[in-house]
């Protein structure tokens, strides 16, 4: 998540309280892209995790699953989605969570923290599988990062291992910002980031969410009773969202900042997709490490064009200096110091807008299980938008 961010969890943290199907080995050559000429270019894998499913191969858990984050964007749609599917939900939550995106759906509510691993007891006695959507994506320092995305995610992991019920699955949700930006070479200008990239994380958000999924794994291998699927989505955008919502104000104000590079890429997907991918690998018994996104492949200029297209605006675009966003930056948390709430600007948050390309492949999702997005730029902007101004929003 850029951040606006490349991870989904921008509200999850505000609650953090927070039988593997055989794997076989395969090689595919190119694909051409599809729905747009400006979508991410195929690129060839060596391997997946899984073999190509059908919808008959689905199977809806009978045990017991937990749920972090449920209070958040993402997570809160996702609960909405597994209750019609039928699943058996038991939601971590805080005390001052607030619940009204899962007030009156049919869950437990458990009440713990995943920074604090003996409150987790409780609530994993019993469980089968988890969904681990909490995250924290602002902070004010790199140890509040490691705290929630490393430690948490550790502790929850243990948790799920000793007290959980039987070999089930655990969904958790990274972020694009784990693997880090795709690399540009000389031979390859537009450079595309997959799964057998190596890692490279530039910031302490990005390593935090890279050290939990090792955690995950770790822990997932030394105990032999859970199945880690792990999903890296890039930006996230779709109703409830608040982390482009300031984006979108400033467009309907007429004006879009560009802090980053000239023609600076980024991939995106909607809430909608990223839930469908997390159900997906849970109920087709996957392992392994997912980037999922809507296919294609935006310049910040297009995605503000036709964002201001929706909401009616004369868009004029505004480069940020890198001096003038460093020094914004530098009384930010100043500020955050003093009030010790993290800024809405840090060197973190600069440093990952000069990248020029946030750019993943969902290629081997699309070759695994079937992934394919159902929800493209133009109709997610007109539901976003539309859910904005009808919540007062916007």
């Amino acid at each position: 998540m850029l951040r606006f961010d490349p991870s989904p969890q921008q509200t999850c943290m505000n609650d953090p309280g927070f039988h593997v199907g055989a794997s076989s080995f395969m090689s595919y050559s190119p694909m051409p892209v599809r729905d747009t000429d400006r979508a991410v270019s195929r690129v060839s894998l060596e391997e997946t995790e899984g073999s190509r499913f059908t919808a008959d191969e689905r199977r809806i858990p009978t045990g017991l699953c937990l749920v972090t984050g449920a209070s958040g964007f993402v997570g809160s749609h996702l609960v909405e989605s597994l209750c019609e599917s039928g699943y058996r939900l038991r939601v971590l939550v805080r005390k001052s969570s607030n619940l009204q995106w899962v007030r009156g759906l049919p869950v437990e509510l458990a009440y713990g923290d995943i920074r604090d691993k003996a409150s987790l007891a409780g609530a994993c006695t019993g469980v089968e599988n988890v969904f681990h959507f909490a995250a924290l994506t602002s902070a004010r320092t790199a140890e509040e990062f490691y705290a929630a995305n490393y430690e948490g995610t550790r502790n929850l992991a243990e948790a799920l291992a000793e007290r959980g019920d039987g070999s089930g699955f655990f969904v958790y949700c990274s972020s694009l910002a784990a693997g880090g930006p795709a690399i540009a070479t000389a031979s390859q200008p537009f450079p595309v980031r997959t799964e057998t990239d190596p890692d490279t994380p530039i910031n302490p958000y990005g390593k935090s969410k890279l050290q939990g999924e090792q955690a995950l794994r770790e822990i997932a291998e030394s105990s032999g009773k859970i199945r880690p699927a792990i999903i890296r989505p890039p930006v996230v955008y779709g109703p409830r969202d608040q982390g482009v919502l300031e984006l979108f104000r400033w467009i309907k104000r007429g004006i879009l900042p560009l802090g980053g590079p000239e023609g600076a890429r980024l991939c995106l997907v909607h809430v909608h997709d990223l839930v469908r991918a997390a159900k997906a690998v849970a109920e087709l018994d996957l392992a392994g490490t997912y980037y999922v996104t809507d296919d294609s492949a935006y310049t910040w200029n297009e995605f503000g064009r036709r964002a201001a297209e929706y909401m009616h605006s004369d868009l004029r675009e505004v480069r940020i200096p890198p001096v003038v966003s460093r020094f914004v930056a530098s009384v930010g948390e100043v500020v955050g110091a003093v009030t010790g709430k993290a800024p809405m600007l840090n060197r973190w948050k600069v440093q990952e807008m000069r990248q020029a390309h946030w750019v993943c492949s969902s290629e081997k999702a699309f070759m695994t299980w079937g992934y394919e997005p159902e929800v493209d730029l133009d109709s997610g902007l007109e539901e976003t938008l539309s859910w904005y101004r009808e919540s007062g929003w916007l």
